[in-house]
């Protein structure tokens, strides 16, 4: 169990300082491990946000920050651009309809809201971005949000539609992790079976990590981090064939996690990827190393427990991580 210290915030309120106790070498939920304890520093990075959800680097040096900025349907989500050194920010977008994924590329800020991706041109420079422009409207999903964006190979990028069901089966489109491709507008399935593949990350040689929420009220499944080798249109399963099961023509996860505990945020720091978990207020590590497609699922390690609601994650080049918390309003950095 981690005890957190209370938060002793500076005269500024730029940085503080926590400390999270995790159990050193603690198998992953649900089962037993060592008792022992090592401190797992914490620092306070950015203070002072409203329902942060990602968090991306933009351009100039700056972080990118998408937050709710109020309640989660009352459309007045914002993308904030950081200066983390200088310890300055502004609002370069708002009235944006739950924004929960931001990405920069070349000129460009394109951001997923509720129902599709939205775009407007922006250098850094300017106090703020330009004319917003529907790229994507009416993607179908489930009742709620479409998760993150993230970029595949320097000119394209990931985005989902969330899962929902037509007599049983998932509904046109739904489902699906797709490649954008900004040049001409189109998109490329490259996995379906997929309820809520809420955060995505891309490894050196190409392959896509995907976390997966099972997201069901009743009989919830267990939730998952899946891999997609690139060339490939992936089934994942869902909905008729859970991830602690195995079904023919369907890839086996990574890892696996207990129903509802909602992984939201992944990033992978050498061979161990990082995951957030955002119901259960933990930070696992489940190492790639030596696992390839068909293999048996990797018992996570749990890091860290008693984070508030751990959104996006973000590596740095410093081998630290980057936490949106969703409901302090903190980006925290760590050194797993």
């Amino acid at each position: 169990m981690i005890r957190r210290r209370p938060l002793h915030r500076a005269v500024t309120g730029a940085t503080a300082a926590l400390t999270f106790i995790a159990a050193a070498g603690c198998a992953g939920d649900g089962t037993s491990g060592p008792t022992t304890t090592t401190a797992l520093a914490s620092t306070v990075v950015v203070d002072g946000l409203d329902h942060p959800t990602q968090i991306a680097d933009g351009p100039l040096g700056l972080l990118l920050v998408a937050q709710l900025a109020g309640d989660e349907n009352a459309a007045t989500g914002e993308i904030l651009a950081i200066d983390v050194t200088a310890g300055t920010r502004r609002v370069v977008l708002d009235s944006l309809d739950k924004p929960t994924g931001v990405l920069w590329h070349d000129g460009v800020l394109w951001v997923m809201v509720r129902r599709g991706i939205v775009r407007a041109p922006w250098t850094g420079n300017e106090r703020t971005a330009g004319p917003v422009t529907v790229a994507l409207d009416g993607l179908p999903f489930n009742g709620r949000s479409e998760g993150t964006l993230t970029p595949l190979d320097g000119d394209t990028f990931l985005y989902e539609t969330t899962g929902t069901l037509l007599d049983g089966l998932a509904a046109p489109g739904s489902g699906t992790l797709w490649v954008f491709d900004p040049a001409d507008g189109s998109s490329r399935a490259v996995a379906t079976g997929l309820k809520n593949a809420y955060g995505h990350v891309v490894l050196g040689d190409g392959r896509i990590l995907t976390t997966e929420i099972g997201d069901n009220v009743t009989n919830a499944p267990m939730e998952e981090v899946d891999v997609i080798d690139p060339g490939t249109t992936a089934d994942l399963g869902w909905p008729g064939c859970p991830g602690d099961t195995t079904c023919s023509g369907v890839v086996g996860p990574l890892a696996l996690f207990p129903a509802s505990s909602t992984p939201t945020g992944i990033a992978v720091i050498g061979d161990d990827v990082f995951v957030s978990l955002f119901v259960t207020g933990r930070l696992l590590r489940v190492p790639l190393e030596g696992w390839a497609t068909g293999a048996p699922p990797v018992a996570p390690v749990q890091i860290a427990d008693g984070l508030h609601g751990p959104h996006s994650l973000l590596a740095r080049d410093d081998g630290t991580l980057w936490i949106s918390e969703h409901l302090t309003g903190q980006i925290i950095s760590v050194r797993p």
